[in-house]
């Protein structure tokens, strides 16, 4: 019995020479026996023909030229379309058979193919022969494709893996390779065919789990992509069936969800993740998750638990503006829950005149509450602060460090920033940030102002430029880019686009530029 090799698989593109020509594919032929063998299964030949086939067939194994092997795999040819087209050989299992192995040496799959197919039909007993021809050939040029995947020579894989998917369809590895293929050069639409392919096959083996999920991972990322988010759906449920606790498929359900309207579907699975999230140790989750989990514990006005999640995220990046926008507005609603308690209390004592042991005990709570709001007004203001750095040219951020200055009675703090605020020639806000492998894309926009001074003047705006710095985790530069903002009327906005490249950005951050 011959041994079968299986393929491996990669992710990423790669691909060779000898690539199928014309229908030809020189690695198929190159990669058959040295010698003949006899086939392993019964067949009669029961003509003259296809004995004379089978004759030239052997002798073409032991050629001492490649013209002579040519030719004499010219001659079984012809004896054997003549046997079946002239001599009604067309029902010989043998004749089929035959032509198949001559397809082979000369590197036609397709015609290897159709032959097997015929001789299996017509001589049953020959099955686990033919597909050991069949899965051996599939397992040569696909190997050959993954070596010229990974050579990065994606059209010469594609047409090794396309003749090897000519050969053999019993397993899902080629068809997953063209997937990748198709899939890194934006034809998410092939990919996607290919990636259903793969996953038919693998569904129907037991031992094929790995390979099972993979694809239907890549299918239900190319249906999204697609914006098929209803195949996506059904893809991704059968799938969190086989792997119940994969976050990264829940979450690309719950997008699933929105991107197909249903809302509703979307925020329960979101609510449901969260909630897990929430329960876990907090260190264990990446940026994203505990982002998820501060929001969740915020609207549920759990003070703390926000804080301890947006805290750990903003330790984890300090340059992460969502992450300090976040804490600070904690900080806020910690501020004015324990202000608003103290005062709630103060005027309780003010209007119970023999207030019980219970109420002076509560009463004197103020105290603490107090230390509890200044705490919690001081980390605003530094918090307000960081953002500041980041970005210094944000209302909410001037607003929010103000708050924390007015309630800590810091006048003159409050005198400064309220005047900067007004100084504003324009607001700037941020609506996106995508970060990939070596590129980040920010997307913001300003909004013009009328600037005053202190005292209410007017104050005449000039065209500015801000600085964009895309930053690493430690907050060292990898890449700075300009970008140039006129002089805006009360209102008028003018969108601010910018591409940092380089490995390693995890944030951003904007400066006026000096003239």
């Amino acid at each position: 019995m011959r041994r079968v090799s299986v393929l491996a698989l990669v992710a990423a593109l790669a691909a060779g020479p000898l690539a199928a020509q014309g229908g030809i594919n020189l690695r198929l032929a190159q990669g058959q026996p040295a010698k003949y063998v006899p086939p392993l299964c019964p067949l009669k030949t029961v003509n003259s023909k296809v004995d004379k086939a089978v004759a030239s067939l052997r002798k073409a194994y032991e050629a001492k030229t490649p013209a002579d092997k040519t030719a004499l795999l010219a001659d079984a040819k012809q004896n054997l379309l003549a046997a079946i087209t002239q001599e009604s050989q067309a029902g010989n299992g043998a004749a089929w058979y035959y032509l198949a192995r001559v397809a082979l040496l000369q590197g036609d799959p397709a015609g290897a193919d159709s032959s097997f197919t015929k001789a299996q039909a017509l001589a049953p007993s020959c099955e686990i022969d033919i597909t050991q021809y069949r899965q051996n050939n599939w397992a040569l040029l696909g190997t050959a494709g993954v070596e010229m995947q990974r050579k990065g020579q994606p059209d010469s894989a594609l047409a090794l893996f396309r003749d090897a998917s000519l050969l053999f369809r019993g397993l899902p590895h080629v068809y997953t390779n063209m997937g990748v293929l198709f899939a890194n050069s934006q034809h998410d639409d092939s990919a996607a065919i290919y990636f259903a392919k793969a996953l038919e096959i693998a569904e129907k083996d037991s031992t094929l789990t790995e390979d099972r999920n993979g694809a239907a991972l890549n299918l239900a990322i190319m249906y999204q992509r697609l914006n098929r988010n209803k195949e996506a759906i059904t893809v991704l449920q059968k799938y969190l069936k086989w792997k119940p606790d994969d976050t990264d498929a829940q979450k690309s359900l719950a997008v699933a969800f929105r991107n197909a309207g249903m809302a509703d579907s979307a925020e329960a699975m979101e609510g449901a993740m969260v909630n897990r999230f929430s329960k876990m140790n907090l260190d264990s989750l990446d940026m994203q998750d505990l982002m998820s989990v501060g929001v969740l514990a915020f609207n549920k006005n759990k003070w703390a638990d926000a804080e301890g999640a947006f805290a750990k995220a903003a330790k984890r990046n300090p340059w992460s503006r969502d992450a300090r926008y976040n804490l600070a507005n904690t900080y806020l609603a910690m501020a004015k829950m324990a202000g608003d308690s103290a005062d709630a209390l103060r005027k309780l004592a003010k209007a119970t005149k023999s207030p019980t042991d219970a109420q002076k005990a509560a009463i004197a709570d103020t105290v603490k509450l107090d230390a509890e709001a200044n705490a919690a007004n001081t980390k605003l203001i530094e918090q307000s602060e960081k953002l500041l750095e980041l970005e210094p040219m944000n209302e909410d951020n001037l607003r929010l460090l103000a708050q924390g200055q007015r309630a800590l009675k810091q006048t003159d703090a409050v005198y400064k920033t309220a005047e900067r605020l007004v100084a504003l020639p324009f607001s700037v806000e941020i609506q996106s940030f995508q970060i990939g492998q070596a590129l980040a894309r920010f997307n913001g926009e300003a909004t013009g102002r009328t600037p005053q001074d202190a005292a209410g003047k007017p104050i005449k705006p000039a065209p500015v430029t801000l600085v964009i710095e895309f930053v690493d985790a430690s907050g060292a530069v990898v890449d700075t880019k300009e970008v140039a903002i006129p002089v805006l009327a009360n209102g008028q906005k003018q969108q601010i686009q910018a591409e940092g490249k380089g490995a390693g950005i995890t944030a951003w951050r904007y400066r006026l530029k000096q003239s």
